[in-house]
């Protein structure tokens, strides 16, 4: 696979790695740009945040990337892609230590990223979405499983093939039981007049069978500003009350700061379960600090949303703004990025959001936090430490 320059997400090939689990209680890349000329190689500070709270549950091993559902027996279960391949994991003990169990594909032929499941309650059913390349054309596939995840076939083609950028699915279950699928879209805009930008794009079902034309092709986020680049990614959904749901994307400023875009993390929301989309209540959810030496805002970037206690919104997020020297650049590679996870969420009516606490400061190369309550206020978090040595802390 030769990913695009300014492609964050794709620039690193999946493999299998080591993860650490923490406990606590309670997509999206500018086009590549130049570094400014008094950028200078710096050495790796492990400079950490304030204590948030969290404790290692696991501190390494194999275990999903980012998302995680709840078998109908109870078995937590997730997925995770290493290129060629996707693999499911399970956790009989609340996520303490995972366990393979078989996969979902295989084909030497065709890259999968973006894997993301959702059990169905009250059923044996599973569904995995994920993103395919191959042939120089990207899909969302979705596979599903109807006895826990022991066995898959597959569903369904959401999206393409497309040579335009399709992927990082994430599966939701509106409160009248339609399933939907969210994803990023640079086809979407490029339908829509934009070529190079990239909306978060939502289709569904009525119930959880069927054709993905139910709601025919959402724009559930973009910046609309004249003049504004509108690159969003990596979306999540969560249920605010009745049909008020809300997603949180990856981002890039609109505009530069200091010559160059940082990722920034964005928020909107719906009110007939994602039908239509309230550009007034679209909110930054979190923007790193300027650094005074480059000029330049450092990255908040691959968030993971949730409702803690069915209260408010939390925010799981990678950030490079406690590193020494200047913002790492959005299109860089992501086993290049400094990564520490942070934590924000929401302080009052759904529409502001807290100062971030950390979740994660022990290492520096991290990716796609994931988040999943357990119990009332009582949340895990999967993070991917990149390659062997990858750690999923929490």
């Amino acid at each position: 696979m030769n990913p695009p320059s300014w492609s964050l997400r794709r620039c690193l090939p999946r493999r299998l790695m080591t993860f650490a689990l923490l406990t606590a209680s309670f997509g999206a890349c500018a086009p590549e740009e130049a570094l400014p000329d008094d950028t200078q190689p710096v050495a790796q500070v492990e400079s950490p945040l304030p204590a948030g709270g969290w404790r290692v549950l696991m501190p390494s091993g194999g275990a999903p990337i980012r998302g995680i559902t709840r078998r109908a027996d109870g078995v937590l279960i997730g997925g995770s892609s290493w290129g060629h391949g996707i693999d499911v994991w399970t956790s009989t003990n609340g996520g303490a230590s995972w366990a393979l169990h078989g996969s979902v594909a295989n084909n030497p032929n065709v890259e999968f990223g973006d894997v993301t499941m959702r059990a169905i309650p009250g059923t044996h059913t599973v569904f995995c979405a994920f993103r395919e390349y191959a042939n120089g054309q990207f899909r969302v596939t979705i596979t599903r499983s109807d006895n826990d995840g022991d066995g898959w076939v597959y569903d369904s083609t959401v999206v393409g093939p497309t040579s335009r950028f399709v992927g990082a699915p994430f599966l939701f279950q509106r409160g009248n039981g339609d399933l939907q699928v969210y994803y990023d879209s640079e086809l979407l805009a490029a339908q829509g007049g934009f070529p190079g930008h990239q909306w978060i794009a939502m289709q569904g079902r009525q119930g959880t069978a069927g054709a993905w034309t139910a709601y025919g092709t959402v724009t559930v986020s973009r910046d609309k500003r004249a003049g504004a680049l509108s690159r969003e990614g990596m979306p999540t959904v969560v249920q605010l009350a009745g049909d008020r749901i809300m997603a949180v994307v990856e981002g890039v400023e609109a505009f530069p700061t200091g010559g160059a875009r940082a990722n920034v993390i964005n928020a909107v929301q719906s009110w007939d379960g994602g039908r239509t989309w309230d550009d007034s209540l679209r909110r930054t959810v979190y923007s790193s600090r300027i650094d005074a030496g480059s000029g330049r805002r450092y990255n908040a970037y691959v968030p993971y949303a949730i409702r803690v206690g069915n209260g408010p919104v939390g925010v799981a997020f990678c950030t490079d703004e406690d590193k020494a020297g200047p913002p790492d650049l959005s299109s860089a590679p992501v086993d290049q990025r400094n990564c520490h996870v942070g934590f924000v969420t929401t302080t009052s009516n759904f529409e502001t959001w807290s100062a971030p606490s950390p979740v994660w400061t022990g290492t520096s190369r991290n990716y796609t936090p994931g988040l999943f309550e357990r119990a009332p206020n009582d949340v895990i978090a999967v993070i991917d430490g990149l390659g062997t040595n990858r750690v999923l802390q929490r």
